[in-house]
């Protein structure tokens, strides 16, 4: 006799879990160096801003020690800037003198922002630059973009990275991809 009834189709299908493209991070340390620490491997699981590993590099400590110049340089045309614009509002020196400290201060300016833009652009910060030391200056600290699981390492301790080498992937696994051909 006809009448109703549960239809239940399924089909086998080939297929692949793949890691969700859209929350994975390919690290890259940005500046050639040598790997002094990498405290991180593979399948451990880590947080935006863990330090994934610290290189040492002769690039940071040019951008710094450029930065330090720069901010030298700012500090003394500030200085002749401030003394020219005294003495000649007292009629001591000449006005082109005080314009001339103007323009140098205002150079100074620019070339220190200069210096900070491109450590910023790096990553790295110059907060510690002041410090003594040869670290001071060298040390570049690797961090993680996202949280979640690393994935894939590609540094040992010692090895020489470039600044382009895929160094680390991360990936969030909360959310995986199923790839499948239905014909």
């Amino acid at each position: 006799a006809a009448g109703p009834a549960k239809i239940e189709s399924s089909l086998q299908l080939q297929g692949e879990i793949q890691l969700n493209q859209d929350r994975l991070a390919h690290v890259v340390p940005r500046l050639a160096g040598v790997v002094v620490a990498s405290p991180r491997n593979v399948g451990d699981n880590v947080n935006k801003g863990d330090l994934l590993a610290v290189i040492e590099s002769q690039a940071l400590a040019e951008l710094k020690g450029a930065w330090l110049a720069a901010q030298k340089r700012l500090e003394l045309a500030q200085i002749t800037y401030e003394r020219e614009e005294r003495l000649w509002k007292e009629k001591i020196s000449a006005e082109q003198d005080f314009i001339a400290s103007r323009y140098a201060l205002s150079e100074a300016q620019i070339a220190q922002q200069t210096a900070l833009q491109r450590l910023v652009a790096i990553g790295a910060s110059p907060g510690n630059s002041g410090r003594v030391g040869r670290d001071a200056l060298t040390r570049y600290e690797i961090r993680a973009p996202l949280s979640g699981t690393i994935v894939e390492k590609h540094l040992t301790l010692g090895e020489a990275v470039k600044e382009d080498a895929d160094i680390f992937t991360i990936a969030d696994l909360s959310t995986v991809w199923a790839e499948m051909t239905v014909y």
